[in-house]
């Protein structure tokens, strides 16, 4: 199925902004939007998809394909609440009671899911909803989907989550790490970079800075920054004495300004989150 059209973005009242239009069919489309505010749905509306009891085909199926990225391994881009407003954008509920698990501004940034619940039944899975609505069950499309992991599920032990979330937190500060260094260097070095970020992001998260208990055989007391500096001098291959003081503290605020840094405390630009 060849690729759906996208339109540029476009100025929205209420400080949201219209990212961009992707046209799906008969009419549909999916418009990402930014929602400064992080506002989401309590429970799900009345033609919610992810409720079980709603009309079948009310959305068309390519919709539903355009939306699944949002249930992928961490995925930034939201599932919108179709009963809200360009103007005034909320998270579906549906969502994050069966597919936002693994989404990583959810994740991150919550909400509570505490505050969500639904009075009406609603598939298990995103992959199971959109096949209800058209999509066909081997669409490549649906196989990245994650499967949702209920807030009180008991198959898993508390150390098993802790466990996950330390991985999950590790991964994104590798992720912000890689992008920094791409940046700073002007060009992608591919597995060598992901390798040095993973070791960077692995060095951090044993001294305890990324909010996961500290390594007992790292040594105590070493900051952030000190982390940071030796890890430039090992990628530089010599310390540049106050060149490599610069570059070590542009890294330390990249990270402080994603709030993976634990302890610090600074100004940092705040990011709306962005539904799909």
């Amino acid at each position: 199925m060849p690729e759906p059209t996208e339109h540029a973005g476009a100025a929205a009242q209420g400080g949201a902004e219209v990212i961009a239009i992707r046209e799906g069919a008969n009419g549909w489309g999916v418009v990402t939007i930014t929602s400064p505010d992080g506002a989401f749905q309590e429970e799900p509306c009345p033609r919610c998809p992810w409720r079980r009891d709603a009309p079948i085909g009310a959305f068309p199926p390519e919709v539903f394909r355009l939306s699944a990225p949002t249930t992928y391994d961490w995925a930034e881009k939201l599932f919108g609440c179709h009963g809200s407003k360009r103007d005034a954008p909320k998270t579906c509920a549906g969502f994050l009671l069966r597919g936002a698990a693994h989404n990583a501004t959810v994740r991150l940034n919550g909400p509570d899911i505490t505050d969500v619940s639904s009075s009406h039944p609603l598939y298990d899975t995103y992959k199971e909803m959109a096949i209800a609505n058209g999509v066909a069950a081997d669409d490549p499309v649906l196989a990245p989907c994650r499967d949702s992991r209920p807030p009180n599920d008991t198959s898993l032990g508390r150390a098993d989550i802790d466990a996950d979330q330390r991985a999950a937190t590790v991964t994104h500060t590798e992720r912000l790490i890689r992008a920094f260094l791409v940046e700073s260097a002007g060009l992608d070095a591919g597995d060598a970079m992901t390798a040095d970020a993973a070791l960077l992001a692995g060095r951090l998260g044993a001294a305890g800075h990324l909010g996961i208990p500290q390594h007992p055989k790292f040594p105590a007391g070493t900051s952030a920054l000190e982390i940071i500096r030796q890890f430039v001098v090992e990628c530089v291959g010599d310390d540049l004495g106050a060149d490599t003081d610069e570059v070590a503290e542009q890294l330390r605020r990249y990270l402080a300004s994603a709030a993976v840094l634990g302890g610090v405390h600074e100004p940092i630009p705040l990011t709306p989150s962005t539904h799909a």
